[in-house]
């Protein structure tokens, strides 16, 4: 999996993490590493709000807390939206089958694909998966319908049972690749629209572009002001980058306080354009702290871009606007550097 910190921060975050861990005298194992790791990060939207309400009711944090922590925030959070489709699923394809076995004739061969497609949904393990079965089960109990007149009032019930399921899980799949506080794609879904944006590039003889952007010093906004003020930043930043952004062009939230643009027919040039633009904005705005009214200062932003070379991978690319991204930090920051200056 490629992670979306550069350097500075992905050491930041290890020194931050390693610090919590010593502070609640947890060991230094895989669960609570990653348990705070994402914590820190940021990109862990419902941890972070269960990690929040315990520490402010003052609530134990043990070994036994980051376990749960882990089991229903991390390792759960998948897997359970799959198993519960699934079991869906598999009862409507039985109650079809059973109407089915107890026929003869022209209706055999719908058995026949039928038991196929209970096959696919034993070894399904992902949205995508189920997503394909359920749409194989609709065409067939269309075709139920059309071969088996007795059966068309159970076979028109079903169908409408598999249109809802239907609906769960493009709404599943929404939220898969949506991220919870901005409402932007988050990186797994950006990186899924990314590899069609770079084949139609690549078809079209097209230009593409994309740019990298991170808050700087937003750990400071955090510790001045808390991570709730932090997160109303990410929301309002990301309502920014909505309205500054035309077209097919694309923000997403890639992890904690980073985000990613991709600008199809973009070149280097006018990448750097929408870049400045957006720069620009947010280093005129002066922020306030709304419940104190308390001055906040301004925020600005850093930004990396690269342009697409066919027939390079996704990772390349995004590799070539983080480090650009980040010569613009150790630059000063508040400035936008293109992969054509890092020589």
């Amino acid at each position: 999996m490629y992670y979306s910190e550069n350097r500075d921060q992905a050491g930041e975050y290890l020194r931050l993490t390693l610090g919590i861990i010593s502070k609640y005298n947890l060991p230094a194992d895989p669960t609570c590493y990653s348990v705070w790791y994402e914590y820190i990060a940021g990109n862990n939207a419902p941890l972070k709000k269960a990690i929040d309400h315990t520490i402010e009711n003052s609530k134990p944090i043990n070994v036994a807390t980051i376990k749960r922590f882990h089991q229903a925030y991390i390792a759960d959070k998948n897997r359970s939206i799959t198993e519960k489709l699934l079991k869906e699923v598999k009862e409507i394809l039985t109650d079809i089958s059973r109407y089915v076995i107890t026929t003869k004739g022209d209706l055999a061969g719908h058995g026949e694909r039928l038991e196929t497609l209970a096959k696919e949904l034993d070894s399904a393990e992902d949205i995508e998966t189920i997503s394909s079965a359920v749409d194989h089960m609709i065409q067939e109990a269309k075709d139920l319908v059309q071969s088996g007149k007795h059966l068309q009032g159970r076979m028109t019930s079903s169908s409408e049972e598999l249109a809802s399921l239907r609906s769960k899980l493009e709404q599943s799949r929404q939220e898969a690749k949506t991220d919870a506080l901005t409402g932007l794609l988050n990186r797994r879904g950006f990186e899924k629209k990314l590899h069609a944006a770079m084949a139609a590039a690549k078809a079209a003889s097209k230009p593409f572009s994309i740019i990298m952007i991170d808050l700087d010093h937003f750990k400071r906004i955090n510790d001045n002001f808390g991570h709730l003020v932090g997160d109303s930043i990410l929301k309002a930043f990301a309502a920014i980058l909505k309205q500054q952004i035309k077209g097919k062009d694309t923000p997403a939230r890639f992890g904690g306080e980073e985000f990613i643009i991709m600008l199809p027919d973009t070149q280097l040039e006018q990448a750097r354009a929408v870049a400045e633009n957006i720069r620009v904005l947010l280093a005129t705005r002066e922020w306030k702290h709304k419940e104190s009214g308390r001055a906040m200062g301004k925020i600005t932003i850093s930004l990396g871009i690269s342009q697409y070379r066919p027939p390079e991978s996704d990772k390349t690319l995004i590799h070539r606007a983080d480090k650009a991204l980040y010569a613009a930090k150790q630059g000063g920051r508040n400035r936008v550097i293109t992969e054509k200056q890092l020589g």
